[in-house]
């Protein structure tokens, strides 16, 4: 057995204040939870984690690249397994023993070559339905093949998928991948220059709008924005707006589309349906979450597409169909590229609108889960416990087919275990998944057990 004594206790069920107790750990799962110390047998190993947070590991319903094969709802030609494994290395770094892969369009085969090479563990979603065909079409789709082409969403939950999702996603619905990867490429390819995520998404603002509206091009903001950005004399405002348009409108209307054939679609298979959020995608949304309700979950409300207020009218519109709202780590806690500021985050936990945390991808800078447990937590906007069980046990209750066996420390369930500084959830320090040491960053002391 592996026994952690002495640890302080979060539980993830978010209604348990913290306590301290051990963790005892028999095989793949947990045995006991509870406030005493325990000895241990000669064939046991001991550790003393002197006052440390002891927390469920973290379950991540938010990735991309966690997996070989096309990426996002694009359909965009996928990383290399060795940045695949990086990924995972970081995920597991930042304590998620879960991770959830949203690139949709995956088939099990894909998923398998990673799931076999590390510790965390990597979950399905699905895309494969005909809308979302045709908006990877419509955006890129270059990474499809014959094999993505042919599986239908059915097949991907009878092997196994959690989730339909990523529905949508920035790449097809004028979002944060146009911002870091189509503008960028398409203005390199006309003028030369390399502009930056930020840039990308002044300039899109600026013919489209927040909510991506065509026909109203702010074309003074545009000149202006291409004399700061050193593109002026390259490209006219005329070309930039066609640019802008050209990149961004052609998938737009049928990802809306497939934003609401999912929720249909989450009802017809019993699973759950994860759709990209965002003020252009609103109106979509809104009516897909009161098709789909407790099947519904509405990534990343907190996008920075969204005013603080509108990010909250929402929330308060999936929580009446009785769905979830996932609030996203982005990378407002690190490279601050794509975004810059935690306010939408604040006013959804402000409001008590928030049920579960994840990271996206944040152009593969993506803060971890437990930073932002950690931040909200140490300001006081929500209580330890209930921050950890956005992270862990409220996760599995949005995704029921993760939550039947892990997210909560308890008996029986399978022993994935986070241990972090006892001031800082955000300092892991030991992760355990499936009952294994899977990374361990101090010398914990370890009591010597005699015959």
């Amino acid at each position: 057995m592996l026994i952690l004594n002495h640890g302080l206790i979060v539980n993830g069920d978010g209604r348990t204040a913290p306590f301290t107790g051990s963790v005892v750990i028999e095989g793949s799962r947990i045995a006991a939870v509870g406030p005493g110390n325990y000895t241990g047998g000669i064939d046991d190993t001991v550790i003393d984690l002197e006052g440390r947070l002891v927390m469920p590991g973290a379950i991540d319903p938010h990735t991309h690249a966690v997996a070989p094969g096309p990426r996002f709802a694009s359909g965009t030609p996928g990383v290399s397994l060795e940045e695949v494994l990086g990924n995972l290395r970081r995920h597991l770094s930042q304590g998620h023993t879960t991770v959830v892969d949203l690139d949709g369009f995956k088939v099990p085969e894909e998923t398998a070559l990673a799931q076999g090479r590390q510790p965390v563990r990597i979950e399905a979603g699905t895309v494969h339905f005909a809308p979302m065909f045709a908006a990877a079409d419509a955006a890129d789709g270059a990474g499809l093949n014959d094999v993505h082409r042919s599986m239908t969403a059915r097949e991907m939950v009878d092997a196994g998928a959690v989730v339909i999702g990523e529905v949508g996603a920035g790449m097809t619905l004028g979002g944060g991948g146009q911002d870091y990867m189509y503008i960028p490429a398409a203005v390199e390819q006309t003028t030369g220059v390399k502009i930056l995520p930020a840039q990308a998404k002044a300039l899109k603002y600026a013919v489209l709008g927040r909510h991506i509206r065509l026909g109203n091009p702010d074309r003074e903001k545009i000149a202006e924005l291409l004399q700061q950005q050193g593109l002026t004399g390259l490209i006219t405002v005329d070309k930039l707006i066609k640019l802008i348009e050209e990149s961004v409108l052609p998938s737009f209307q049928v990802a809306l589309d497939g934003l609401v054939a999912s929720a249909n679609l989450a009802v017809e298979l019993g699973v759950p349906t994860l759709v990209h959020n965002s003020a252009p995608s609103d109106e979509a949304a809104r009516e897909a979450a009161s098709i789909a309700k407790e099947l519904f979950i509405g990534g990343h409300t907190n996008h920075g597409t969204f005013s603080a207020e509108e990010a909250v009218e929402n929330a308060r519109w999936i929580r009446e169909q009785g769905g979830f709202v996932e609030i996203d780590t982005f990378d407002a806690w690190g490279r601050k590229e794509l975004h810059a500021t935690p306010e939408h985050l604040i006013a959804l936990m402000q409001e008590g609108l928030v049920d579960i945390m994840a990271t996206d991808y944040a152009a593969g800078h993506w803060d971890g889960m437990f930073e932002m447990v950690d931040a909200v937590a140490r300001v006081g906007l929500v209580p330890l416990e209930q921050a950890v069980a956005m992270a862990t046990g409220n996760v599995g209750k949005a995704l029921p087919r993760v939550g039947a066996d892990r997210g909560q420390l308890k008996a029986g369930q399978l022993a994935d275990v986070v241990v972090s500084a006892a001031a800082s959830p955000a300092d892991v320090q030991l992760v355990v998944i499936d009952g294994e040491v899977a990374l361990t960053r101090v010398d914990f002391a370890v009591p010597t057990v005699s015959a």
